[in-house]
Parts: C-alpha cells; sequence; structure tokens
C-alpha cells in the first residue's frame, strides 16, 4: 500500500515534492482549465444517472422522494470528495508517497504523486471514485422504494458520478497520448 499523507488545506498551486523524471518521458498535454476542459465528459454519466431514476420510477413505478432530504444527500456527495481522492491514492505502488488533499480556494480536493505508475493502473486508478456513484445509485435502483432513501442515494450517487469528470478527462487523454505497457 502507498504512503499516504493527508495535507488538510493547501493552495491549488502548491509545489509537492517531485521525483526526477527519466529521460525519455514525454510530457502529455493537458488542458490547462481541468475543470471546464472536462464538462463535455459529465455528459453521459449524468445521463446514465437519469437512465437509472427513469428505470426506477416508470418501469417498476415507485415516485416518492422526500424533499426535505435531498440537501443531505447532496451534503454526504460533497463531504465524500476526501473519500474520492483517498480511492485514487491507494491504488498507487506500495512505498510511493501520495498527497491528499482539499483546496478551499478551487473548492475542490487532491491526491498527489510524482512517481511513476503504469498506464493500466492510472487508469484504474482514475475510474476508482465512480464507486462514489455506483453504490448510492445501486442502493437506489435495487432496494424497494423509499422517499427518504431516494433523497439521499440519488444526490449523493449523482455527485459521485459527476465529480470524476477530470478523472475521466484524464483516461480520455491516456488512451491518446501514451501507449500501451508504458509508465505515466
Amino acid at each position: 500500500m502507498p504512503h499516504i499523507i493527508w495535507c488538510g488545506n493547501k493552495k491549488w498551486d502548491y509545489e509537492f515534492p517531485e521525483k526526477p523524471l527519466p529521460e525519455n518521458a514525454v510530457k502529455m498535454e493537458r488542458k490547462t482549465d481541468i475543470f471546464t476542459g472536462s464538462l463535455l465528459y459529465g455528459i453521459v454519466p449524468f445521463l446514465i444517472c437519469l437512465l437509472i431514476i427513469y428505470i426506477k420510477w416508470h418501469w417498476l413505478g415507485t415516485k416518492a422522494v422526500y424533499p426535505a432530504l435531498v440537501p443531505v444527500g447532496i451534503l454526504i456527495g460533497l463531504l465524500l470528495m476526501p473519500v474520492h481522492e483517498l480511492l485514487h491514492a491507494v491504488c498507487y505502488y506500495k512505498g510511493q508517497t501520495v498527497y491528499v488533499g482539499i483546496s478551499l480556494e478551487k473548492f475542490a480536493a487532491f491526491a498527489v504523486c510524482h512517481e511513476k505508475i503504469s498506464r493500466h493502473r492510472f487508469i484504474v486508478m482514475s475510474l476508482m471514485p465512480i464507486l462514489l456513484g455506483i453504490i448510492p445509485l445501486a442502493v437506489f435502483l435495487i432496494a424497494p422504494s423509499s422517499p427518504i432513501l431516494t433523497a439521499v442515494c440519488v444526490p449523493a450517487g449523482i455527485i459521485g458520478m459527476l465529480s470524476p469528470m477530470p478523472d475521466y478527462m484524464d483516461v480520455h487523454m491516456v488512451y491518446r497520448q501514451v501507449q500501451e505497457g508504458s509508465y505515466i
């Protein structure tokens, strides 16, 4: 398991200790503003969320939600952001150092590791946080109809599916720019 260091609140442009890159390392091209650059990557996950709601409400015939608890579901989804980053962090190799924290100025969380990772492991690492969307939406879909469960699971699931938008963009970028079997 990697060595995970909780950093707390840091400025978004904080410089973490780096390891020297190999001479043959190639810098990947990435959009400068990852938040606006990744918005298009949220369309399919959002449509999946809507499809799950449609299936539960129209095919299974249960339309129940307790609106007063929707903010609780939103809060849960937001509070899981550090867990999102921990899911990234646990994917690194044993002995590697991963810095995890939040940046209140950007209203974002981060996991930073300046050590090599295989292309395959990078893709898995990037997609791990989708579990924070899949699990609550699966509970909503499978569990008996409950207005309270709907009000909590649906917003948390939508946030869990949309918060990895920059990660989806990274996976697309890696598929296009990094050869299979390579390290990043």
